[in-house]
Order: structure tokens, then sequence, then C-alpha cells
């Protein structure tokens, strides 16, 4: 296991650093991928269910957002360079992380595997809309710096492009995020004794603000800095419930 974490790595860092693309760097990201997927499995499953903790949250949820980032074709280097820093965190911690001492296994049932799963998916989808809207920050800051010169390859037209591929990752989140929620009505009894009520209520305020960002877009045309302001807003909040209840329960309480 060790030296397939260092092999997709290596990849990874190549795949971030490698200045000149072309069709084969390509694959140091794809290769790296697959290699993150088997740790992922090899770390989360087993006969017992899921191992449901901090860590294999954090690296199942950097494996899907890199396969993400691959679909929707992102190069943005303010995408890739934190996705990267959580990648390795993640690898690092695997082994050596003493959570894992003490197994949360949750038991395999279908409905179940259906809410944790989507739960997951929103989770990545959305935290590369949040990375994509950094990216899209910087690049706004560029435009408006005096020092802008003609000579970039990144300009307005560039801008339109990132903030309508950033709208389609959101709504692609949101629609995720919505069939969890529901999901997590109907198969999940007991949100309180089950210590997810705050989770609930945190899930319920980003999806209302993202919610609320799509509409914006759609009647309003939404874009630019509320654009950003929102997505960050929309994932701070669903990040405090989801990894901050799962941080207070497992390394504090």
């Amino acid at each position: 296991m060790l030296a397939i974490i260092i092999v997709s790595a290596l990849l990874y860092v190549l795949w971030v650093f490698v200045k000149q693309k072309n069709t084969y760097t390509n694959y140091f990201v794809y290769s790296a991928s697959i290699l993150h997927g088997v740790i992922c499995f090899f770390s989360i499953f087993d006969e017992n269910g899921w191992k449901l903790n901090i860590i294999n949250d954090v690296l199942l949820v950097s494996w899907l957002s890199v396969i993400i980032v691959i679909l929707f074709k992102i190069e943005s280097i303010w995408v890739k360079l934190p996705l990267l820093f959580f990648v390795l965190i993640s690898f690092v911690l695997v082994d050596i992380n003493p959570v894992l001492l003490y197994h949360h296994y949750q038991g395999f049932s279908w409905q179940l595997d259906l809410h944790i799963s989507l739960s997951i998916l929103a989770y990545s989808v959305l935290s590369v809309a949040t990375l994509y809207a950094v990216s899209l920050w910087v690049h706004i800051k560029k435009i408006k710096n005096p020092d802008f010169g003609s000579g970039t390859d990144f300009g307005i037209v560039a801008l339109i492009d990132e903030e309508k591929k950033l709208a389609q990752i959101i709504v692609l989140g949101w629609l995720i995020l919505s069939t969890s929620l529901v999901s997590g009505v109907i198969f999940i009894d007991d949100f309180m004794q089950q210590q997810l009520g705050h989770k609930v209520v945190f899930s319920i305020l980003a999806w209302l603000i993202f919610g609320s960002l799509i509409i914006g877009r759609m009647n309003r045309g939404w874009r630019g800095e509320k654009l950003i302001s929102l997505t960050i807003t929309g994932m701070t909040l669903l990040a405090t419930g989801y990894l901050g209840s799962k941080i207070v329960i497992e390394w504090i309480l």
C-alpha cells in the first residue's frame, strides 16, 4: 500500500507542476487517480462495512474531486494546487492516523450506502466549485489590475467561460445535494439521537444558499464577485456541518 501511495503522490505532483501540457501529461493524473481509487477502496471498505472517520472522508473527497476536475477539464493552478495539498495530506495520514485504531464501522445497506455516496459526491463537487470560484476571483483581480496587459492569454471572454463552467458545477453539486437531503429524510431516523441535527441544519442552509445563487444567476444574471462570495459561503456552511461535526465527535468528544 505504501508503494501505491508514493507512486500516486508523485504522479499527482507531476500533473500539477509539469508546465508543458500535452496528451501524455494527462496520463499522470489518469494513472494517479486510478491508484488513488485503489487506496480509497482498501482504506474505507472491508467485510464489516464502511470505515467512517475524518481521514477516510478527506481521502475519498479528494479522489472524487480529482475525478471532477478531470471531467470538467479544469487546468487552473488555483484549483489543482490546493487539491494536491489535500490529496498529499490525506496520503500522509492514511496509515499513521490514530483514529484508525478505533474503527467506526457503518454496516452495508443500500439505503444508507446511497445516502452516504450522494452526500460525499455532493461535497466533492461543491468543493471543486469553491476552488474554481477562488480561481475566478484571482482572474478577476488580474483583469482589474492596471498592469493587466494584452499579452496575457486570459481575458474577458475566458472569464465569462469560467463563470459559465462554475455555474454548471454548482448546479450539478446542488442537484446531488438535493438528492442527498431527500434520501436522508427518507432513510435516516432519529437525526438528533445520532448527533446529526446540526449537520442537517448546516446542510439545509448551504442548500438554500446554492439554490438562491442558481436562481439569481438565471433570473438576475448574478456573476463575478457575488457568484464567488455565495459559493464560498455555501461551501463554508456545508463544511462546518459535515467536517466540523466529524472533528468534534471523533477528535474532541
